[in-house]
């Protein structure tokens, strides 16, 4: 129903924030069995990596492609430094500590896009405008350019060019038997992230993410990483490179999509007909359980 609005020109990104913000109290209490069969994928099995996934080939390739790119990128990469230090005060390198294969914890690298100051009432997951962002941190998180130095985390072999992202610990129930990535199907379909999570009213941004992003992300991400080969690994790769040069500018239309096709058809239409207690432009307000920080 949704999707029909939006081909129809009936539902603009203004509406589309209105109708999320409404009923996410339905998107949350009208769950089918299928739905919460989504959050499942949370619990990794030692099954769930193929062959291709932990074998010493595909590390060998991680580790030439991660060597190439920092050499080949090493002038750029030098040059986002300097302008990542010129931006705002703090450092120039955002490091946190992440879990990765089997539970053992890593440093994670990026280059810092945000102030350090943090009001109390900011969401925990970025959404765009967010004024934390510096102007040279929204060129980065734009091209997504402030994901160069996981390369170095690669080499190490913390991670893989190609997995689920690394989760906080607080965040991993269970331990996961393949590295996480710099990419992946589902960082793919959500590239545009921080453009969709717009369109959340922002008190239920934390809560929105958590009941609906996590449990597709999961999903996509397991599901990948069970049948992963080296020509799905090459396919994402080409797509991501592609991927961060273009940037889709209807996040509504994205975000629409991927409910309408990642949700039940009941649940959907159960959540959009679910009938109006508060004036349009005044969302039900929902307090959702506190979310733990995400700062990826």
């Amino acid at each position: 129903m949704l999707v029909i609005a939006m081909l129809l020109g009936k539902l603009n990104p203004v509406s589309l924030a209105w109708v999320l913000g409404y009923n996410f109290a339905a998107l949350r209490t009208i769950r089918s069995e299928d739905w919460s069969a989504a959050a499942r994928p949370l619990e990794y099995q030692a099954h769930s990596a193929s062959r291709w996934g932990n074998s010493r080939s595909r590390r060998c390739l991680d580790f030439a492609t991660a060597a190439i790119t920092l050499l080949a990128l090493l002038p750029a990469m030098a040059i986002c430094a300097l302008l990542v230090r010129l931006s705002s005060p703090g450092p120039i390198l955002f490091r946190q500590h992440r879990m990765g294969r089997n539970g053992r914890g890593f440093t994670f690298y990026k280059f810092r896009s945000m102030t350090l100051d943090t009001a109390p009432d900011t969401p925990s997951h970025t959404v765009e405008g967010d004024c934390r962002i510096t102007f040279f941190g929204a060129f980065l998180r734009r091209y997504k350019l402030d994901e160069l130095p996981q390369f170095w985390n690669v080499l190490k072999g913390d991670m893989s060019l190609v997995g689920p992202r690394p989760k906080l610990p607080k965040h991993e129930a269970l331990l996961m038997p393949f590295r996480p990535g710099i990419t992946g199907e589902a960082t793919l379909l959500f590239r545009n992230e921080e453009q969709m999570l717009a369109h959340v009213p922002r008190h239920q941004v934390d809560a929105f993410y958590e009941e609906f992003f996590k449990p597709v992300k999961a999903e996509l991400d397991v599901a990948y990483m069970r049948d992963a080969t080296l020509r799905s690994d090459l396919r994402l790769l080409w797509m991501t490179a592609t991927k961060c040069l273009s940037r889709s500018t209807d996040s509504a239309m994205e975000l629409v999509e991927i409910m309408a096709r990642s949700m039940p058809k009941t649940l959907m239409a159960d959540a959009v007909r679910s009938p109006r207690k508060t004036p349009i432009g005044q969302p039900t307000h929902v307090n959702p359980d506190p979310a733990p920080v995400v700062a990826d």
